[in-house]
């Protein structure tokens, strides 16, 4: 059955990847803004935030391109499909880190350079601390 638009599947696509796009932005900038022990300007955040979900989207769709195309009578089957999934979620975590060091370093490059003020409650870690494991777990 032919559209009722001449690309209507393109223009779909084109709307859904402006959607994702900007959701998966904000929630990546709440990440960026809630979870680390500091306070970080919002100005800050929605740099990293903006980079790191284009990244994310563009790993969905190249995972999305591969699951359309593979065939399950492949030579693996299932196994390919969850070795796909499982570097999906490795490249997903990847993407995270990277832009939240992305944003850490922004920040300090092009902005007041202020050392981040921690939360009420927030422990310091030395790399001392971290490195040479003294006490017992």
């Amino acid at each position: 059955m032919v559209g009722l638009l001449p690309a209507q599947a393109n223009i779909w696509q084109g709307i859904n990847f402006v959607i994702s796009f900007g959701v998966i932005t904000l929630l990546f900038a709440m990440i960026f803004k809630v979870l680390p022990d500091v306070r970080i300007a919002w100005r800050d955040v929605w740099i990293g935030a903006v980079i790191t979900a284009f990244l994310f989207n563009l790993g969905k769709l190249l995972v999305g391109l591969y699951l359309g195309r593979s065939s399950v009578t492949s030579a693996y089957g299932a196994a390919g499909s969850l070795v796909i999934v499982l570097l999906w979620v490795y490249y997903s975590a990847q993407i995270l880190f990277f832009g939240a060091k992305f944003t850490k370093i922004y920040s300090d490059r092009y902005r007041a350079h202020l050392e981040p003020v921690p939360i009420p409650g927030a422990e310091a870690v030395t790399l001392k601390e971290v490195v040479t494991p003294d006490r017992a777990v």
